[in-house]
């Protein structure tokens, strides 16, 4: 369910910036040493999940390969990078024609998780994949955070219908990422026009309109509500030359893995 996939007319702008600097000093690095090119493998799992939680729902998958095609750095960027003096030039060059030609493997979205699961693998060089680092890390932790809050609910809904509505308690696009993550994870539509037009969410509205009350403070208590980023534990980032740990077949994709030389296979 990503933006291509659904052919919507939104442009996603470049994400290159939506990294650590330290990514790139890695990669500078890596330049320099002559290993910028060796073959690596890291895979993405969460260590534990909170306490009275069985398990993690994931979601993010598309909005992660949507980021990574738009990973590039223009003349924009590329002059912001060599104004703050960050990198030096042979870094900058290489920079400018970077596109991720590595391979991405993972849970398709809805899927469950747990501990120690391997929801995402990126195959690629050291250089065009430690750049992906934090921009997947921030996408699934959000996102699997939101689906798996979204599935208890609709859990303990059984038939009932769900709305999500939650754009008025968060930053705006967190508000559309939220909604599309609400919908992987079970709820049926949402009250946000921008994640409708963009994800094709059904959209819906709660029958209640604004009255001049509603925006008076009040010491009335809200109802309770609930916090998303409490429903799954921060991912961890691992590069690893070899398959470590497995899901049983039936958890990944309906694809076949063809490992490279460089990562012998073990299982799966």
């Amino acid at each position: 369910m990503n933006t291509a996939d659904l052919g919507l007319p939104v442009a996603v702008p470049s994400t290159a910036l939506f990294t650590d600097q330290y990514e790139l000093t890695m990669l500078q690095a890596a330049l320099r040493s002559g290993t910028a090119d060796r073959r690596a493998v890291f895979e993405v799992f969460t260590r534990r999940l909170p306490e009275g939680r069985r398990y993690g729902v994931v979601a993010g998958t598309g909005r992660v390969l949507d980021a990574v095609e738009n990973f590039r750095f223009d003349d924009t960027i590329l002059d912001f990078l060599r104004q703050r003096g960050i990198l030096d030039e042979p870094t900058l060059a290489w920079l400018a024609d970077y596109r991720f030609r590595g391979d991405i493997w993972g849970y398709p979205e809805g899927e469950t998780y747990f501990p120690g699961s391997p929801v995402m693998r990126v195959e690629g060089t050291f250089a065009e994949a430690v750049l992906l680092e934090t921009v997947i890390l921030s996408i699934l932790n959000h996102d699997s955070a939101v689906a798996a809050a979204a599935s208890r609910m609709a859990v303990a809904a059984g038939d009932r219908p769900l709305m999500e509505m939650g754009a008025r308690r968060t930053h705006e696009l967190s508000a559309v990422a939220a909604s599309r993550a609400a919908y992987v994870g079970g709820f049926h539509v949402t009250s946000d026009l921008a994640a409708g037009f963009r994800y094709n969410i059904p959209p819906s509205a709660p029958a209640r309109t604004p009255s001049p009350s509603s925006t008076t403070p009040s010491a009335t208590p809200s109802p309770p509500r609930c916090r998303p980023s409490a429903a799954a534990p921060p991912c961890s980032w691992t590069p690893s030359t070899s398959r470590r740990r497995c899901a049983p077949q039936s958890r990944w994709p309906a694809r076949t893995w063809a490992p490279s030389a460089s990562t012998p296979a073990t299982c799966c």
